[in-house]
């Protein structure tokens, strides 16, 4: 459950690490392509260690009003871009590329780069790793979704030194159909970080999917946002399919015959709400009584999918 974490989301922990990797940052106006969680850990946690309230998101005009006012809730700045909404790092006309180029002509902005930043994966080898091998030594598989691949590739590398068995799965968007924080499978080579070594199969889960297991998993408690929901998805899909082909003997413990498994709940559902209602049917929530009374100012809204 990443979103214990102060800022509530999986990007907490390397937020803190990139931020400590660049004390200078401090005194610098600081930028980074992102939307939702890494900027937002950035902003919350820069202002908590250094009182620094001048934090930059590169958004795409893509965006939804809501997601950028949330942004200016926690005091960053948005800065909208066009074309690509996932824009590959290594893209020469892309945003990352546009924001390395600017902080070397500029020393007074830092650009913290969580696609290649290694403090980004080394927080989860550091942090993420341990806690989940304490609390559950009998692990078997590991399984996250892939953003910017920090926490597969940070997690695995500490939990495959500890124990080679571990087997580990991501989770990606299908190509044309994103889910909030993954990417897709195709051109991810383009992460620097050193995941291909650690990464023993993936799954690709649809979007609709995703938002509907993570709703599930919020109806029972476990408060959890749409990549959180695509993890699980990919995890019992992926399961699924191990115990048709050649049974869980491979994956399960051999006194207990048990297959213990982890998956990172890396978000919370309050950002997307809208997307819950684009994407699922009208059958999947309950109906609003006496809709008639709703206030004229509001019968316009659509509250749930058509």
């Amino acid at each position: 459950m990443l979103t214990h974490l102060p800022a509530q989301n999986v990007k907490s922990l390397p937020a803190l690490s990139m931020l400590r990797g660049i004390p200078e940052a401090q005194d610098r106006t600081i930028v980074e392509a992102s939307s939702g969680s890494t900027v937002l850990s950035l902003g919350i946690i820069a202002r908590v260690l250094w009182g620094h309230n001048d934090v930059n998101a590169y958004v795409t005009n893509k965006k939804n009003p809501e997601s950028l006012n949330l942004l200016r809730f926690f005091g960053i700045t948005p800065h909208l871009y066009g074309g690509l909404a996932q824009q590959e790092p290594t893209d020469e006309s892309g945003i990352m590329c546009r924001l390395r180029r600017l902080t070397a002509k500029r020393k007074d902005v830092t650009y913290p780069g969580q696609y290649d930043n290694d403090n980004n994966w080394r927080a989860h080898e550091q942090w993420t790793g341990p806690q989940i091998l304490r609390q559950l030594p009998e692990i078997n598989l590991f399984c996250t979704t892939v953003g910017t691949g920090g926490c597969i590739t940070g997690t695995s590398a500490y939990l495959k030194s500890q124990k080679p068995s571990i087997r580990t799965l991501g989770v990606f968007n299908v190509f044309g159909d994103p889910t909030p924080g993954p990417r897709h499978f195709q051109g991810f080579n383009s992460c620097g970080f050193p995941w291909e070594q650690l990464i023993d199969d993936f799954a690709e889960v649809a979007s609709v999917d995703s938002y509907r297991m993570s709703m599930h998993l919020s109806r029972e408690g476990l408060i959890a946002g749409p990549s959180s929901g695509q993890a699980l998805r990919g995890l019992l899909d992926y399961i699924g399919k191990i115990k048709e082909s050649e049974g869980l003997a491979s994956l399960s413990d051999g006194a207990t015959g048990e297959v213990s498994c982890v998956f990172t709940c890396s978000d919370l559902p309050y950002q997307y709400l809208a997307g819950y209602y684009q994407k699922l049917g009208a059958e999947e929530f309950p109906p609003i009584q006496n809709k008639a009374r709703l206030h004229p100012h509001h019968r316009h809204i659509s509250y749930v999918s058509s």
